[in-house]
Formats: structure tokens, sequence, C-alpha cells
């Protein structure tokens, strides 16, 4: 506005949820969320467990009000109650979609997908980005991602003679390798 004759500060949408997710741990430590969205700045959806918090419906409107009073550019917070399952369903559907290798590990509070084997650099810049998307929507909270990287033993020592995959590493020394 031409009429504002106040310096305006700028904010992105990675500081503002740092900002509010600080002062949840303080004021709300046991509170099961995912994130908040600013799709629209001006109404903001804040991302809740379903199955993790124990808020009645009253509790969650003064949550509400409160996270208002923290965005003084928002009209309103809406609260949104999110399913646990669908959180970690998309989790796992994007890995195997981006045919990753990986295990789950289920946890007191959330899981962990542990995307593990002797990738490519093409496959871990394939992970990296799955992640950074999937921590855009739904946060890193209750599903997280790990990634143990498998070294090739062989690289380096070996020589692969044909087609049939036997490798010699030493004379008189040959090695059958399994596939991985």
């Amino acid at each position: 506005r031409g009429d504002y004759d106040k310096n305006a500060r700028v904010i992105n949408e990675n500081e503002e949820n740092k900002r509010i997710s600080i002062w949840l741990d303080t004021y709300y430590p046991q509170l099961a969320y995912y994130r908040i969205h600013f799709d629209e700045p001006r109404k903001p959806v804040f991302w809740l467990s379903r199955q993790r918090n124990t808020m009645s419906k009253k509790e969650l409107e003064m949550l509400s009000q409160k996270l208002r009073a923290l965005m003084p550019y928002a009209d309103s917070v809406n609260i949104t109650l999110m399913d646990d399952v669908t959180a970690a369903g998309q989790a796992e559907a994007g890995l195997k979609q981006q045919a990753l290798p990986y295990s789950r590990r289920n946890h007191k509070g959330g899981v962990t997908f542990v995307i593990q084997g002797a990738l490519d650099d093409v496959e871990i810049l394939r992970a990296r980005q799955f992640v950074d998307s999937y921590y855009r929507t739904w946060g890193g909270r209750y599903v997280q991602f790990a990634i143990e990287l498998k070294d090739d033993w062989l690289k380096g020592r070996s020589f692969q003679y044909g087609a049939e995959g036997y490798i010699k590493m030493s004379p008189g020394h040959w090695y059958f390798p399994s596939p991985l």
C-alpha cells in the first residue's frame, strides 16, 4: 500500500513454519501435528494428526484463535485432522513409485523409512527430491526418512570376466557374486 510508512517484514513459508513450530513445542508439547500450509496466507491450514490427538472441539477452537493471534496476516486458521495412515501410505507409495529399495520401521510417535542399498548418483538424487517434496507437503514430525548407503566392497579390487559374472579377485581366487 502506498500509505503504509513502516518497514514491512517479508517472511517465507519455511521460516514461518519454524516460528510457529517453536511456539507450539513450547506451549503444546504433546500436540501431534504435521505442519501449517500457507497456500492461501490469509487462511492458513494447520494439519493435526487424527489418531494421536485428544483435543476437544472447544480446545481446537482455542488453539485456532491462538494461532490466529500469532499470524497477524491471517483472517482465520483452519485446523484439519489428517490420518496418520495416509501420511505413511503416501511416503511408501512415493518410494515404490521411485523404485527405491527401503524398509519401514514403526516406532512410538512415527514411522521411519530407511532407503538402503548400493544407490547410484541418480537414485540418490531421486530419493532427495522425493523426500524434499514429501516434507514440503507433510513436514517431518511423523514420517522420517534415512538413507543407508552400502559400499561395493569389490570396487577397485577386482576384475570381472565374461557374461557369467565371476570375478577374479587374486591369482587362484574366484568369486561368484549372487544378484543384488
